[in-house]
């Protein structure tokens, strides 16, 4: 069989297995409540469209009458509290219903065997009820809503500073400006909630819910599954529910917006809290990443867990699985918490929560490795060598950040600074007069101030304004010599010229050091050789404190843990394949011969 067919093959299988709504559980869903989760999902889908269609013959989607449609809508209309209240808490219940299944699939591994997309459709299924409600939070136009939509309305903004697909070098897809196009076609107004941003809002809400129920419709229709094979009784109970709820707790009006009056804390609706208080410990801009990134690590993780255990399904022989799905459900919790309660601390708590999130992890797959070392029979030792590469993967990932975090805390350093510093490091040796122009840089910006700057295409003339203009004529002098500088050439020019850009009215890189000088990492290097040497007394903001900064014990703790899982890993395989048993060639019959 060639590789293309089994890919193919192997495509198809998975493909076969797809559970939408656990329709292939349909026997199960009938005695076991958890199973009954996407049966469950679907019912609550279609009692939320109902409602949703009768509240929007009185809903306004205007910033003038929003909020009073909805007030005559809960005083005025027969039934309207109630069938806002179902529609709202109906949401609620489409959330928590597929954020249970996917942590069912995850701990009962409903994903095995070949049915690891379901992941996939299942967090593609959870994400389009959150966004769903976050463009319907924002109908309601109280203060509360209109304020966690400002936030929220930033994060893209922040995808222009990525590395090479944004604009945080002056070269890089420039002209695409990804960040702020993104939250311009969400909002309509940039970054500010405008009338577009309620009209995009409302038709994003409606299509995030009628468009997929559409195709799902089609789906089952095509392949004959019953769509909620629930008893009548079981239906009735759920909507009861519901209703019982929303006449317990009306949906809250709220206060009507008012962009003047900022409320503190700013809180978005109850799914969204922990995102919210990540983005209060972390740079944003990292968070921003780390937010775009959770979802590919959940599709990845059953195709992991099968590389790992093989058909196991049984979660207390999954330990790497059973502590991953801990640390994501406990972190969102506390979370949650922290930002209601308006904790967080962001000198003393990233730490415990790093070292949390890290050492869970960490845990399990010691746990698991344990579990596989046990194993006796050497057939299935030798099987288990996969699961062994995967975790040295994961700890080689864990111990290289755990190297680059070191530094960064170090000398207070973000990511992509230390990495650009460490780019500089390595053509340093190829380029001509670095200490000269290294000296001339802390004349002109001393490297205590760092910070105290922003980043700015126009790097050059900010400092001719900034220290230039302020300094005597040494500064001036340190200044010319840096752009002098910049016209010197070096073996490898060359690699600026493979900078792809689409800004052709940006002029084009005289070389490699007029291309680190502009974009600052020339400067990124003198500052993190300056603050890592502790004979040069740069002081941190806190009085007293110099750097190079001490690692606090949780971080030094999971830094290590990352390097003790990998060279775990890799002794484990090795032995794995030092023991692996010789396959006997079977004896070749004698040929007979014709009597």
């Amino acid at each position: 069989m060639s590789a293309l067919t089994a890919s193919i093959d192997w495509v198809k299988t998975r493909i076969n297995g797809i559970d939408i709504f656990d329709e292939h559980y349909q026997v199960e869903a009938k005695t076991n409540p958890w199973y009954a989760l996407g049966p469950i999902f679907y019912l609550v889908w279609f009692i939320v469209m109902f409602t949703g269609c009768i509240l929007i013959m009185w809903y306004v989607p205007t910033k003038s009458a929003a909020f009073d449609s909805i007030l005559d809508i809960q005083t005025k209309i027969p039934f309207g509290g109630l069938m806002r209240g179902v529609h709202k808490y109906g949401a609620d219940a489409m959330i928590i219903a597929a954020t249970m299944r996917t942590y069912r699939m995850f701990i009962c591994a409903d994903y095995k065997p070949g049915k690891e997309f379901n992941i996939a459709i299942s967090l593609v299924t959870l994400l389009l009820c959150l966004y769903s409600g976050l463009t319907g939070y924002l109908l309601i136009w109280n203060q509360r809503a209109f304020w966690a939509t400002k936030v929220f309305a930033t994060f893209p903004t922040y995808m222009d500073q990525f590395p090479v697909m944004g604009d945080f070098y002056q070269p890089l897809v420039k002209s695409v400006h990804m960040g702020w196009n993104t939250a311009e076609v969400l909002l309509g107004g940039g970054a500010a909630i405008t009338q577009e941003t309620i009209t995009r809002f409302f038709s994003i809400h409606l299509a995030f819910s009628l468009i997929p129920l559409i195709f799902v419709e089609l789906y089952f229709y095509k392949n004959a599954y019953k769509r909620v094979p629930l008893s009548w009784a079981k239906r009735s109970i759920i909507t009861m529910m519901l209703v019982v709820v929303a006449v317990v707790l009306p949906a809250a009006q709220g206060k009507r917006s008012d962009p003047d009056v900022t409320p503190l804390p700013i809180l978005s609706d109850w799914y969204f809290l922990g995102l919210y208080q990540m983005y209060k410990y972390l740079e944003p801009v990292v968070a921003t990443e780390i937010t775009m990134f959770i979802p590919l690590i959940v599709v990845a993780l059953p195709f992991c867990d099968t590389w790992i255990t093989g058909q196991e399904k049984d979660i207390m022989k999954r330990p790497f699985m059973l502590m991953v799905t801990i640390m994501g459900l406990v972190s969102w919790v506390v979370f949650s918490l922290l930002i209601i309660a308006n904790i967080a601390n962001i000198h003393e708590d990233p730490p415990y929560w790093r070292a949390f999130t890290y050492l869970t992890v960490n845990i399990g797959m010691v746990w698991q490795m344990w579990l596989m070392w046990n194993v006796k029979d050497l057939n299935m030792r030798a099987k288990q060598m996969k699961g062994c590469a995967v975790f040295f993967i994961i700890g080689a990932i864990q111990t290289f950040w755990a190297f680059a975090y070191y530094y960064m805390a170090k000398v207070e350093m973000f990511r992509a600074p230390m990495f650009q510093q460490w780019f500089y490091g390595l053509v340093r040796p190829f380029l001509p007069e670095t200490e000269k122009l290294e000296a001339a840089m802390r004349t002109v910006q001393p490297t205590s101030t760092y910070f105290a700057s922003t980043y700015r295409s126009d790097w050059q003339e900010w400092l001719k304004d900034t220290y230039v203009a302020k300094g005597g004529a040494e500064v001036k002098a340190a200044y010319d010599q840096i752009l002098a500088a910049c016209h010197n050439t070096s073996p490898v020019d060359f690699i600026v010229n493979w900078i792809p850009t689409f800004t052709p009215s940006h002029p084009k890189y005289l070389g490699m050091v007029d291309y680190l000088v502009t974009n600052r990492w020339a400067y990124d290097y003198v500052v993190f050789v300056d603050r890592m040497n502790p004979a040069s007394k740069i002081e941190t903001t806190t009085k007293g404190v110099f750097y190079p900064l001490p690692i606090p014990f949780w971080d030094l703790a999971w830094m290590i843990a990352g390097v003790v899982v990998m060279v775990l890993a890799a002794y484990m395989a090795y032995d794995f394949k030092a023991k692996k048993p010789q396959v006997e060639a079977k004896p070749v019959p004698a040929a007979t011969t014709a009597a």
